[in-house]
């Protein structure tokens, strides 16, 4: 359905009022280090493609944060 399955990390990450959590384009949420992707994130279109597209940015995202990490 059309209610995100959050409930678990609500005392983790930010979530709007509808339970969606917050993120960018970039996938990251207000916690560094924790991406979201798929129909749980906040966005305006909600289809598998999207889901997908979300998939590559936040390992996109994840990857540079990682190696930000690494370099000090």
């Amino acid at each position: 359905g059309m209610e995100p399955q959050t409930a678990f990390v609500k005392d983790v990450v930010e979530r709007n009022d509808a339970g969606y959590i917050c993120a960018g384009e970039d996938c990251r949420t207000n916690v560094p280090g924790i991406y979201v992707a798929g129909d749980v994130r906040t966005k305006k279109l909600r289809q598998i493609v999207t889901a997908a597209a979300d998939g590559a940015n936040a390992v996109t995202s994840a990857e540079q944060y990682l190696s930000d990490l690494k370099r000090g």
